[in-house]
């Protein structure tokens, strides 16, 4: 495997921005608990502030909402009922900042604790402060909601800090227009234009020195602290967790024990067990997991029977795939592929 297709499934991607998005669903009148189906996810986990999500969940859950919600501007409606503490405590990392400029610059910085699926850099020129996104992966299906939800929480994001006077200069995106057009123009005020080189958020640089009313040195170092600790303490977790589930995935179908992992990771069985129980998991949790990922990967392919998935999945008797497979998700494997193909057909 790749490092780009690594990081393409690994799951390290916070779930703020799907949250808000099943939610606009649910305001839309959809039903937002059909696009977690077989993607090892459940509408509850999108609640819990310690999951993380892969790049390849999150395209696909995208997916299906644009595909569910076809008409409507999805990426601004979600965009636009964020608010700057919807992503968390970075959010109330910057309203404490002491001005704009920096809670913009902050925000940025810790981008991907937001959980964001582009890449913003922010530049300042001609008396305009410009920020532009791009792609972490190249995907056209979902790069105009991305860039969509980005620029619009932005917009809320900026009234939050300085209220509902501020307006961008202008938004170029780099797509063509699309039939909703009146919806950009609404929600950002300003000059929009499409087919650009870049997507871009551009606003007047004046805003970057306003103070914030909500700046408080103490309470912004305190927060800070935190986010360094739990960053720290998550990249220890995510390497150590990565490294079990990279040997899992490697050799599910030959029964993978930890202590064989452990001498892999050069370190006792005792030592292992001790420090995914201090990052929250067991053995068994991530073993579960990876099979669970596994088997709803195959159950997409109907060219494979449920003995066969459970077999590669590391299950010599199909009964106990079943069972198993019945507790890590609430039902059948034949049942849940019956299910997949009628509401998401290929």
């Amino acid at each position: 495997m790749t490092s780009h297709e690594t990081t393409y499934l690994t799951a390290n991607i916070p779930v703020f921005l799907l949250r808000c998005l099943t939610s606009t669903l649910a305001d839309l009148g959809f039903e937002p608990g059909r696009l977690t189906r077989g993607l090892g996810l459940s509408l509850d986990d999108l609640t819990d502030p310690s999951c993380r999500v892969s790049f390849r969940q999150g395209r696909e859950l995208i997916r299906r909402a644009l595909d569910m919600a076809r008409g409507h501007a999805l990426g601004l409606e979600t965009g636009i009922r964020e608010r700057i503490t919807s992503i968390g405590l970075v959010g109330y990392a910057m309203i404490t900042c002491p001005t704009v400029g920096d809670a913009i610059a902050l925000g940025l910085t810790l981008q991907k604790d937001t959980g964001s699926m582009l890449e913003f850099d922010m530049r300042s020129e001609a008396g305009e402060v410009v920020i532009v996104a791009s792609s972490r992966f190249p995907d056209p299906e979902i790069h105009a909601f991305l860039v969509e939800e980005a620029f619009a929480s932005f917009m809320q994001v900026a009234r939050d800090l300085v209220g509902d006077s501020f307006r961008p200069r202008r938004v170029d995106l780099a797509y063509p227009a699309p039939a909703y057009v009146a919806t950009y123009r609404r929600i950002f005020g300003c000059e929009v234009s499409f087919g650009q080189p870049a997507s871009a958020f551009i606003y007047d640089q004046a805003w970057s020195s306003r103070p914030l009313n909500t700046a408080d040195l103490l309470s912004h170092r305190q927060i800070l602290e935190f986010l360094d600790h739990h960053r720290a303490r998550n990249r220890q977790a995510a390497e150590v967790i990565s490294s079990v589930e990279r040997i899992l995935r490697q050799n599910l179908r030959g029964h993978p024990q930890i202590a064989a992992i452990a001498r892999e990771l050069c370190m006792s069985e005792r030592t292992l067990r001790r420090r995914l129980s201090d990052y929250g998991v067991s053995f068994q949790s991530l073993l579960d997991g990876q099979r669970k990922t596994r088997a709803l990967e195959l159950l997409g392919n109907p060219q494979l029977s449920i003995e066969q998935i459970a077999f590669a999945v590391g299950f010599t008797d199909p009964h106990n795939f079943r069972r198993a497979f019945r507790r890590w998700t609430g039902s059948t494997p034949g049942s849940l592929r019956r299910d997949m193909h009628a509401i998401w057909p290929e």
